[in-house]
């Protein structure tokens, strides 16, 4: 399951970019969310879940669902959507992917079981140089020309989303009876509507954004978010940190390419050089803090 949602994830960023981009980011989170949610319902009632545990999930579960969906959605989109440069939509989306290894440090702290060791502080540093190797040129040289706005909601939507994973687990014995994932797309969909109508911004869709926002509904967020939120009920969140690890490099290839395809602007070859090896260093990151020392190898095989 994780490993499903993983490849869906891939596609996100440029879904949301290329249709974010046209629709604006509360007309496209509106139609996006409401559809996603709405699959999500029709999946989980296929499978025999309650209505009720769909749509009343527990108080406190509630958290998960302001943490991981209303807030990261609206974070995530809008950071991808208002890059003012195609270099800075794929730094964007590697600060978001920071959230696998964010989410295994959290783990460490709320899971039970789960212990911080020197492998997670020197992955922790590999992920944060990654991060610079990539924006640091436009974080740093106030000439450049580029918010750094963008970057602030992508960092802040990783911590949200590794928060989300980290408690999800921590709650996994007694939450898998019940579903996150729907009634945050709903509030996000519902909202993002009634912002855009009052806004005045709801502008007619064509064709492609009509496939670029359906392709977004029903693969990566209905299907990828459902995935991971299953896997989240059955797995520990520090073994799904590495299998999110592949993540960052996927889904920077398939950026990159989409704006190969589609801009006139594009990514230079330096760049995408440059971004290439920073999604390699997060992803290698994430498995290094995953990966237990050869003492923690012999006590499981001992065991």
């Amino acid at each position: 399951m994780g490993a499903s949602a993983v490849l869906l994830w891939s596609m996100s960023s440029a879904c949301v970019v290329f249709a974010g981009r046209q629709l604006g980011v509360w007309q496209f989170l509106a139609i996006t969310s409401l559809i996603a949610g709405l699959l999500q319902i029709i999946g989980y009632l296929a499978m025999g879940r309650p209505l009720r545990s769909i749509l009343m999930p527990p108080l406190k579960l509630w958290l998960a669902v302001v943490l991981g969906f209303i807030l990261y959605l609206v974070l995530y989109t809008t950071g991808l959507t208002t890059s003012s440069t195609e270099a800075q939509a794929v730094g964007v989306s590697l600060m978001n992917y920071l959230w696998p290894t964010l989410a295994i440090l959290f783990t460490t702290w709320l899971v039970r079981g789960e212990r911080m060791h020197g492998r997670l502080v020197v992955s922790i540093a590999l992920s944060l140089a990654g991060v610079l190797l990539a924006n640091g040129r436009e974080i740093v040289l106030s000439d450049a020309g580029v918010s750094i706005w963008p970057y602030m909601l992508g960092s802040a939507a990783a911590v949200f989303w590794a928060a989300y994973c980290a408690l999800t687990s921590r709650w996994r014995f007694w939450a898998k009876d019940y579903a996150a994932a729907p009634m945050g797309f709903l509030i996000v969909g519902t909202v993002a509507a009634g912002v855009c109508l009052y806004r005045c911004e709801w502008q007619p869709m064509n064709v492609r954004a009509w496939w670029a926002v359906l392709l977004t509904a029903l693969g990566p967020w209905a299907g990828g978010y459902m995935l991971w939120e299953m896997a989240l009920h059955r797995a520990s969140g520090t073994t799904l940190g590495l299998i999110g690890s592949a993540t960052p490099i996927l889904s920077t290839m398939i950026l990159i390419g989409s704006f190969a395809i589609t801009s006139n602007r594009g990514v230079s070859d330096m760049q995408v050089v440059v971004l290439l090896s920073a999604s390699v260093m997060i992803g290698v990151a994430v498995a290094l803090g995953r990966t237990p020392s050869c003492k923690q190898a012999r006590l499981s095989l001992e065991t």
